[in-house]
């Protein structure tokens, strides 16, 4: 089988990958970045959807994928998925952290261009696989939400949606997101999130800045309503709490906008009750700083329905 698919890809001019394979690019800055890459194993030379997942602050390409289960949906739904890590320095144990717009981080500092970094990585991963262009999606997770919302902002011509998890707008970029065309956005926000406050503010106000690099960021609905408006949406959205499957203090109120151009989808999955972290999985850094999760959403299920299966009205 596996010569098979060898002989397939020589003939078919793309490179036969294994599931998780490794790879390294260069951004136009001159920085190299490394990225995990998860691809179907079925290839019949179809154009296929591009799923690029950002890790959050202190988190790594590598257990994004082992943690967060996009891995499944791979072949379901016959998706590549990129886990890219953001710049490291030589001999460095962590990531500068991408450069989300707060213009607190190390990678503000070192005028890292992690827009221009994505741009490429989506360009590398087009000469490896055949990528349908028409159908890049970005998510992420916490700086890595805020990097996805900056993409959203001022890369909209490169990506056809976007989904923030427990990330906001940076303040300080705020008053420019416009974004160049209707986008699709699905934003997943804990509404009692003590990292990335609910309603905007100080990021890690209570957290010593060891832990956390601060900066402003814009009120989770403040920021999906950016999208509404750059879609050009219609009127007040539809509001609705969802009716909770598993009672852990938790429930999902579930944000739609109408009318919006192009048939964009915009929608935000607010968690009353909920903290910082990815659903249903628990925060990284303990429930006593981060708040709970919740069992009554999985993230991950959410983004690839909302991405790749559009009429399906999701969670």
């Amino acid at each position: 089988m596996r010569i098979l698919v060898l002989l397939f890809a020589i003939l078919s001019s793309w490179p036969a990958l294994a599931a998780g394979d490794e790879f390294r690019f260069t951004a136009p800055d001159g920085r190299s970045r490394d990225y995990l890459l998860s691809v179907p194993a079925r290839a019949d030379g179809a154009a296929l959807p591009l799923i690029i997942v950002l890790h959050g602050t202190y988190g790594t390409a590598d257990k994004m994928e082992r943690h967060l289960g996009f891995e499944p949906y791979v072949e379901r739904y016959r998706v590549v998925v990129a886990y890219p890590d953001a710049f490291r320095e030589r001999r460095a144990r962590r990531t500068l952290r991408w450069n989300d717009g707060r213009g607190t981080l190390a990678s503000s500092e070192a005028g890292i261009d992690d827009v221009a970094a994505i741009r490429a990585l989506v360009d590398d991963i087009g000469r490896r696989v055949k990528l349908d262009r028409r159908r890049v999606f970005v998510a992420g997770a916490s700086n890595g939400g805020m990097m996805a919302y900056r993409i959203g902002c001022e890369a909209a011509d490169l990506v056809a949606g976007i989904a923030p998890v427990i990330g906001a707008v940076a303040r300080p970029i705020y008053p420019d997101c416009r974004p160049s065309r209707p986008i699709a956005i699905l934003a997943i926000n804990g509404m009692d999130d003590p990292i990335v406050p609910f309603a905007g503010g100080t990021v890690c106000a209570d957290v010593p800045k060891i832990f956390c690099e601060r900066g402003e960021v814009a009120g989770a609905e403040e920021s999906l309503r950016r999208f509404a408006d750059g879609a050009g949406c219609k009127g007040a959205p539809v509001v609705r709490d969802l009716p909770a499957r598993i009672d852990d203090g938790t429930q999902i109120r579930r944000v739609d906008y109408a009318g919006c151009a192009a048939g964009v989808r915009v929608r935000g999955l607010w968690i009353k009750g909920g903290g910082h972290a990815w659903p249903p999985l628990p925060s990284q850094i303990g429930q006593r700083r981060a708040g709970r999760s919740t069992d009554n959403l999985d993230a991950t299920e959410a983004i690839v329905r909302f991405f790749l299966a559009p009429g399906d009205s999701g969670p």
